[in-house]
């Protein structure tokens, strides 16, 4: 009886502890700092902003900061100085899982010289930047040095373009910079925004570009694991304009199926949908969101027959507000004729900031609110990382135009409606 009860409590005993291992697993970041005085470390995951509440922010003490917590998922952050949330700054990858890791953070300036040890997904990262290092910096670097020769010496521009950044310098105007920067814009689209020289040299630069999208694609084609995740969620969000979306899908599929049940799959698959779905010639994507009375509006609603603007602001975002100052004379000049305008402000955290904005500034058209993302409105519309974005709309619901200057909005309205 006693040999049956020791062997039942030996295998209650095995159960227990392989039942409590995996949960007894945890992250633990061991830091020290060298020549900084920021008084934290930020982690920031894909899509969180720096001013966010959400944003991991571990204090230093003496040089050194500490980190313990319990993953449910490896994930890919961006590692600043603290200062960044209030003035921005350089970020170093990082990959968190449920194991042990030390990192030695320089300063800014020395950002090249951090130091990550432990964690297999980050000795991952660091052996694929090496490799891609080796195979591209020799090629690289003495193009680069010739274009920054040429920024040194004013060579780099073309002279219609110094003559726009010359205004620039001198406007402390927020409704003529967007103004000028549409027109450096444009530039950039005819081809006219470097001098022939730096032009030359760009040239010898894209084709090697090229070769450094296939060699990230081969590795996410061959190592579908969280650090290539955090490269195709990365073009997703700020290389979008120039993404394949067929390349896309394919990468999504590769990835979700290499990493089931992770939150990057949701994330990826809202961003590919946007790129597909988000195209002139397409039909807008309908969502609710509440005005600051807080009720709730539909979008078709509003603009289902009419030639419409939709435009993803936010009381943060200069530019944003800038380049919607200049659609109001448009707006009132059309308005009674079948041309409407919804605003959606993105705001962190609670309305105050877009209250006292429209306390000092009015305007005409009806703003909604998205608040912390509540509603995926900037997913959804492909700008997620950014600001905002603008959308023209004709009375069939489809998209004439995204980011649209308020000429091109003028000359679509005076050909459809007048």
């Amino acid at each position: 009886m006693k040999l049956i009860t020791k062997i039942i409590l030996l295998l209650l005993t095995t159960f227990l502890f392989n039942c409590s291992t995996p949960k007894d697993q945890f992250l633990e970041i061991n830091g020290k700092t060298i020549g900084i005085d920021s008084k934290s470390i930020l982690l920031v995951k894909a899509g969180e902003y720096l001013d966010s509440d959400s944003i991991i922010e571990i204090p230093i003490t003496d040089g050194k900061f500490y980190y313990k917590t319990t993953l449910d998922f490896p994930e890919s952050v961006e590692l600043f100085l603290g200062k960044a949330k209030t003035q921005g700054g350089r970020y170093m990858p990082l990959f968190l899982n449920n194991e042990k890791i030390d990192l030695t953070i320089y300063s800014e300036e020395e950002f090249d010289k951090n130091q990550v040890v432990g964690g297999k997904l980050n000795s991952e990262y660091k052996k694929y930047k090496e490799n891609y290092d080796n195979t591209f910096n020799s090629r690289i670097k003495p193009l680069q040095d010739s274009l920054s020769l040429l920024f040194e010496n004013d060579q780099y521009y073309s002279e219609k373009v110094k003559l726009l950044y010359a205004e620039l310098r001198k406007t402390n105007s927020h409704d003529e910079k967007i103004i000028i920067y549409e027109k450096i814009g444009n530039l950039k689209d005819l081809n006219q925004y470097l001098s022939p020289k730096a032009e030359r040299i760009n040239n010898k630069l894209k084709p090697i570009y090229e070769e450094q999208k296939k060699f990230q694609q081969a590795y996410i084609e061959n190592n579908p694991s969280i650090v290539s995740y955090s490269f195709f969620i990365k073009d997703l969000m700020y290389n979008k304009e120039n993404m394949d979306i067929n390349l896309a899908k394919n990468n999504l599929q590769i990835l979700s199926k290499g990493n089931p049940n992770h939150p990057y799959n949701e994330l990826a698959s809202k961003l590919t949908d946007a790129i597909e779905n988000i195209q002139v010639g397409k039909k807008y994507t309908d969502f609710s969101a509440p005005d600051l009375k807080g009720n709730e509006i539909k979008l078709s609603d509003k603009i289902d027959g009419k030639i419409a603007l939709l435009d993803l602001w936010a009381t943060w975002c200069g530019p944003c507000i800038a380049r919607s100052r200049t659609m109001i004379p448009l707006y009132n000049e059309f308005k009674n004729k079948g041309f409407t305008i919804i605003g959606v402000a993105g705001e962190r955290k609670n309305t105050d900031r877009l209250v006292k904005f429209f306390e000092k500034e009015e305007w005409p058209w009806l703003n909604l609110v998205e608040l912390d993302k509540q509603n995926n409105i900037w997913q959804q519309y492909n700008v997620d990382g950014g600001g905002g974005g603008m959308f023209l709309i004709d009375e069939n619901g489809l998209i004439l135009a995204k980011d649209p200057t308020a000429e091109d909005v003028r000359n679509k309205l005076e050909s459809l409606l007048n």
